[in-house]
């Protein structure tokens, strides 16, 4: 009966003063809603649990060699490893390679290059998941000529095949080979975010298509380096990640005994949820402590709002109390106001939220896995009442208890003489006033370091020009292109006709585009010897490259068709001055991982692979070696 009593009084109050309430409300709904937008992607990537079955018990696994972690901390995992590992790691119940590519669709109207997971049968079982059509992949289908099959997501099945049921069974062509529909996977299936765990910054993350894994019999040779896939795994119930790691370790052990090589390999597992967040943790984190910062700062706002409100309103305190109202009911009247202001700012901070969501999700960085995952959720909207119910007491308590501990008969004599406030009330707004001021300038400060880091970002030299250039992804597939001698005319075509568009100044290939990541890591050295001196990126271009995306030669030439046949390249300014400081390296010879030795005949500029990461090493070969 008495809070029905002070929520009354408390709307007739606030209806009585809309310059102030609606001021709060709307400064308290943009705040909270910021809050819960932001909260609501921190808590779809980083938060919420994955998909799948026990997702606790799920690992991703990559490999560590000491010698190179200072560059690379972690690398995918060998092939042959793998197979090791699946033999002789009790601590993990079942695992799975993961590797990303592109296959193309034809035969079914107008052909499409799909994103493609080519992984082991046994994937959808580590994940705790079964198609919601057909069948899951077989154990045998991972061998070559059982391996002609493939499960597809709704997404693709509605999109492209008009969710036509008929389809399990029949056969569809990928990369000019024809494979068997055995599955279709349920709407609600998500994709392990492919960026996570691929090094090719390149690749898109929206898989549609799975097919089997086949390991090439000179993969399985390859005892040690050769470092080219993810791959994921399920803890054994009981089991921890440590004795997984000692048990994948002792079988890296033996691969260097039976090369005859001691490169101390490690184990790394990861649990997944981790490996997905991956880099957008910090970034996210600091977001939601920026965001909060903010809602203090509305908080401390409001509180001193409503303190000069309660200075205002203090004869009217004076005279409730000596009426006989007691220092609670005083103390509940503020804080009724205060959890109004709050409802009516959570009512409008769920629209704020929403309309959050939708431009954060719209114009969020495409490398924020999960994004599909964001959503208003009960999660969400439990976070956003605590907040409202904290806030409220946050902001109304303070001026609730000041206005209670007030002397009636002093602030009545005090009002009678038109007296300001008192010092102690100016003292306790100078401390507010002086938070709110610290927070903002706090705020400003590292809002200004951030805009100074991303202009620096957008400035740096990105060690090409390519303001006009038109990149164009290509996929040649099936056995039309599968000779050397097919590939090269297609790709001689392709230049001729380019060459001859009206406005087209130069035309080329290449494996990977700067600022795709890196895609290609091979050891070279000087010295001949099994062990690399340095890590360079390789990448595979054609003639014109340099000319096309405006990277300087600094000294030799470029690359040309007469090189066709020869172990010739070109290298960086970063790679030369590490191969041979302080030396003219056109002419001089190194040798890439597996001792095929190469003629240096230019040196290009540094080119960077990622944006926000130095330039590296790179080598780059002739597009027919590809």
């Amino acid at each position: 009966m008495k809070l029905s009593s002070d929520l009354r009084h408390a709307v007739r109050s606030l209806l009585r003063d809309p310059g102030f309430a609606v001021p709060a409300i709307l400064m308290l709904g943009l705040g909270l809603g910021a809050t819960s937008a932001v909260f609501s992607l921190v808590n779809g990537v980083l938060l919420k649990p994955l998909p799948y079955a026990q997702p606790d018990r799920l690992v991703s696994i990559r490999e560590v060699i000491p010698s190179v972690a200072q560059l690379y901390p972690s690398l995918p995992v060998n092939a042959r490893h793998f197979v090791e590992w699946r033999k002789s790691c009790p601590a993990l119940e079942s695992m799975s390679v993961f590797d990303a590519r592109t296959l193309n669709l034809t035969g079914w109207g107008e052909p499409e290059r799909l994103e493609a997971a080519i992984v082991s049968p046994n994937l959808f079982r580590v994940l705790g998941v079964r198609p919601a059509l057909g069948r899951d992949f077989r154990d045998d289908e991972e061998r070559e000529g059982k391996d002609t099959v493939a499960i597809l997501t709704d997404h693709l099945w509605r999109r492209r095949f008009h969710a036509d049921p008929s389809l399990v069974g029949r056969t569809i062509s990928l990369n000019g080979r024809a494979r068997t529909v055995v599955g279709i996977l349920a709407p609600d299936f998500r994709v392990p975010d492919r960026n996570a765990f691929a090094d090719n910054q390149a690749a898109a993350p929206h898989v549609e298509v799975f097919v089997p894994k086949v390991f090439a019999t000179h993969e399985l040779q390859q005892l040690l380096g050769t470092h080219n896939y993810a791959v994921i795994a399920r803890l054994r119930s009981g089991a921890s990640r440590e004795q997984a790691v000692a048990q994948l370790e002792a079988v890296q052990a033996r691969m260097e005994a039976l090369a005859g090589e001691k490169i101390n390999l490690r184990a790394l597992a990861t649990p997944l949820l981790e490996t997905v967040a991956g880099k957008s943790r910090r970034g996210l984190l600091v977001l939601m402590g920026a965001i909060a910062a903010l809602l203090l700062i509305v908080c401390v706002n409001l509180a001193n709002l409503l303190l000069a409100r309660s200075e205002r309103r203090s004869r009217e305190f004076a005279v409730r109390a000596a009426l006989g109202a007691t220092r609670g009911a005083l103390i509940r009247h503020g804080l009724a106001e205060s959890l109004l202001l709050a409802f009516g700012g959570g009512l409008l901070a769920a629209g704020v939220a929403s309309v959050g969501i939708d431009l954060l999700k719209a114009y969020a960085p495409a490398g924020i896995p999960r994004l599909d995952e964001v959503a208003l959720d009960g999660r969400v909207m439990g976070f956003a009442a605590m907040l409202a119910g904290v806030t409220a007491l946050l902001f109304g308590f303070l001026p609730a208890w000041r206005a209670s501990r007030s002397d009636p008969q002093d602030t009545l004599r005090s009002a009678t003489r038109g007296a300001t406030a008192s010092s102690a009330a100016m003292r306790l707004r100078s401390v507010l006033v002086a938070s709110e001021v610290g927070l903002s300038a706090t705020l400003l400060i590292l809002g200004g370091m951030l805009v100074n880091s991303f202009v620096r970002l957008i400035r740096a030299d990105k060690g090409f020009r390519a303001p006009t250039v038109l990149a164009v992804d290509i996929g040649l597939s099936g056995d039309k292109y599968q000779p050397d001698a097919a590939r090269d005319g297609f790709y001689r075509r392709l230049f001729t006709a380019l060459s001859t568009e009206p406005g087209v100044q130069a035309a080329a290939i290449s494996s990977a585009l700067p600022l795709q990541g890196e895609t290609w890591i091979d050891g070279v050295s000087t010295n001949g010897g099994s062990s690399p001196e340095f890590q360079v990126n390789v990448r595979f271009v054609s003639p014109g490259f340099f000319r096309a995306m405006g990277i300087p030669l600094r000294a030799g030439r470029p690359l040309s068709e007469g090189d066709r046949g020869h172990q010739r390249a070109v290298i960086s300014s970063r790679l030369a001055a590490s191969l041979w400081p302080g030396r003219d390296p056109v002419g001089r010879r190194f040798t890439r991982g597996n001792n095929e030795w190469f003629e240096v005949i230019g040196v290009a500029g540094d080119v960077r692979a990622e944006a926000d990461q130095a330039p590296v090493a790179m080598m780059y070969r002739g597009y027919w070696d590809w």
